[in-house]
Parts: structure tokens; C-alpha cells; sequence
């Protein structure tokens, strides 16, 4: 989340950047209460869902009484690319 923090603060401001991220923190509480009710995505890894905050897909894992945030990654990044490297491991 540093990095998109980063990435907003100096594109846009401070103020927009730590608004942005409390979001993005309240997507990723949501998933908590029904983590199951996102869409898997078996073909990136076992066990991986996905969920979205505006252009950003928030990739998680879960157990029955915790939820693994993955990775978080804008819609443009090259997602076959990352996986070749491990980036879902």
C-alpha cells in the first residue's frame, strides 16, 4: 500500500492519497465478514479470490478465521507476467 500511497501523493496530493488508502483499507475489512462471496481465481493460484477497489484488484487467500491479503495490483499491470515471476506465491 506504500507504493500506491506514494504513487498517488505525488501524482495527485497527500490529502487524496491517504483518503485513497483508508478505501481501499475499508474494501479489504469487507472481505472479512464473507470472504468467500468474491471470485476465485484458480488459474493464478489455488485458493486466490479477487476483489476490487475503483482500477485496483485486491488478490487474497483465507482460512476460516483469517483473511491473507496477496497482493494488491492496478488493472493495468501485466498480471501473466507477474505470475511467471511467482508474484502470487
Amino acid at each position: 500500500m506504500s507504493e500506491i500511497w506514494s504513487y498517488i501523493a505525488e501524482d495527485a496530493s497527500e490529502k487524496t492519497a491517504e483518503h485513497f488508502i483508508s478505501k481501499l483499507q475499508e474494501t479489504c475489512r469487507k472481505v472479512l465478514s464473507f470472504p468467500e462471496g468474491q471470485p476465485a481465481r484458480p488459474l493464478v493460484s489455488p485458493n486466490l479470490r479477487v476483489t476490487f477497489h475503483g482500477a485496483y484488484a485486491i488478490y487474497y487467500t483465507y482460512t476460516d478465521d483469517t483473511v491473507y491479503v496477496i497482493r494488491i495490483l492496478h488493472g493495468a499491470r501485466d498480471i501473466a507476467r507477474i505470475m511467471s515471476k511467482g508474484g502470487f506465491n
